[in-house]
């Protein structure tokens, strides 16, 4: 960081006000209302935290939680009763023994208009992001989505994740709403350098909506999911922000959502799919969306949602933020392949037996993408990894 950025940066942080977006939590709503006693539950420590959010405290942080009461689908468009819900349910949920400096900034206050809400947004992650505070986002409908990615418009490798059941694109003039705001994301985010659809269901979707699909990422179908989760965890690992919406979980696990599906993520899957974002040491974002109450029963939304944010959470305690060159515990592989001037560098995780390619400049810069052992494997059958094109072509396409 040059003396001229640093400077500015500093400016900046110091002159912001964060607490000005927020109407504060009371936490005392939450006390004794679980089968722990509140001192060994995860709201007890957040408590602890938030209490003491002042400036020179907001540089020690390492997640921050923040709730959006606003859904742009209903009439009375602000109402906390989504987030404080799910926030009663998280709060009375066990604390991690590893320490955790987590806070709960509040409910994101009333806009004048959407816009409002999406700008607000923007500030708050940008002012996070420069911090290195991992954002939480409880409530709020999906197309907020927008303001979250509107603060990565710097970063040329961003990347961009949603947990979805239905791809949100529609053409025509139909009213923005969340069904519908990845049209105006694409057409906004233009230097996205990956969007990747995770959970989708076919029957919803035809081949030639996957193939259309810009930023070249890589799509997961619900099927695919069913039959091993674990193949989305590199594609989350590569990711940035992810946005998870409620309805791609089946509807008899999460009833309280906006569209009704008998097949969907089942509710283990949903949770260690949230674990796999909580572990990914590229992950800024976390946001889970439309949780609607109103056509909840018996709280098992609410209730889900807060055991999704709970794992990701224990993911993110169990961070291991060494890159793989320069970590002991990775191995690293070199694959002669056919047509290839330099081998091609694996590095897989002798612990997690998580994968990295590396991909390297003409300049020398080096990247490590998250991979699978299939990647290994087919280069070392002497063929050259699609992803490993893949990422050439897009890192060539970025740098020119």
């Amino acid at each position: 960081m040059d003396s001229t950025f640093a400077f500015i940066f500093a400016i900046k942080i110091f002159n912001m006000d964060v607490h000005y977006y927020f109407n504060s939590v009371d936490f005392s709503r939450f006390h004794n209302s679980g089968h722990l006693n509140w001192k060994y539950t995860l709201g007890a420590a957040i408590e602890k935290n938030s209490n003491i959010l002042l400036k020179e405290n907001i540089l020690k942080l390492n997640v921050a939680v923040i709730g959006i009461p606003f859904n742009s689908m209903k009439i009375d468009t602000y109402s906390p009763e989504t987030p404080d819900k799910i926030r009663a349910e998280l709060y009375q949920l066990s604390k991690f023994d590893t320490k955790l400096r987590i806070a709960d900034f509040g409910n994101l206050k009333p806009a004048s208009s959407i816009k409002g809400y999406y700008k607000a947004l923007r500030d708050i992650v940008d002012y996070f992001n420069e911090l290195n505070i991992v954002t939480v986002i409880i409530g709020g409908s999906q197309d907020l989505s927008i303001g979250v990615c509107e603060a990565f418009r710097g970063n040329r490798f961003f990347s961009f994740s949603t947990i979805d059941a239905f791809l949100d694109v529609k053409k025509g003039r139909e009213t923005f709403n969340p069904n519908n705001y990845l049209s105006r994301l694409f057409s906004t985010n233009s230097g996205l350098f990956q969007f990747n659809l995770i959970g989708f269901q076919s029957h919803y979707l035809t081949t030639e909506n996957i193939d259309k699909l810009p930023f070249g990422g890589n799509h997961i179908r619900l099927g695919s999911l069913r039959d091993n989760v674990s193949i989305a965890e590199p594609v989350i690992r590569n990711t940035n922000f992810l946005s998870f919406d409620i309805k791609s979980v089946k509807n008899s696990d999460a009833p309280g959502s906006q569209r009704v599906s008998p097949n969907g993520l089942r509710s283990e899957e949903a949770c260690q799919l949230a674990k796999y974002a909580g572990l990914s040491n590229n992950l800024k974002v976390f946001g889970l969306f439309d949780v609607l109450t109103e056509n909840d029963q018996n709280d098992l939304t609410v209730k889900l949602a807060a055991q999704i944010i709970w794992y990701f959470l224990e993911g993110f305690v169990n961070r291991d933020n060494k890159l793989p060159d320069s970590n002991e515990n990775c191995i690293m592989f070199q694959v002669e392949v056919e047509g290839v001037d330099k081998p091609i560098v694996f590095y897989r995780n002798s612990l997690t037996n998580q994968w990295w390619i590396e991909i390297e400049t003409y300049e020398k810069v080096k990247f490590h993408f998250a991979c699978s052992e299939k990647e290994y494997i087919i280069a070392s059958n002497n063929e050259i990894p699609g992803l490993w094109l893949d990422y050439i072509q897009k890192i060539d396409e970025v740098l020119k």
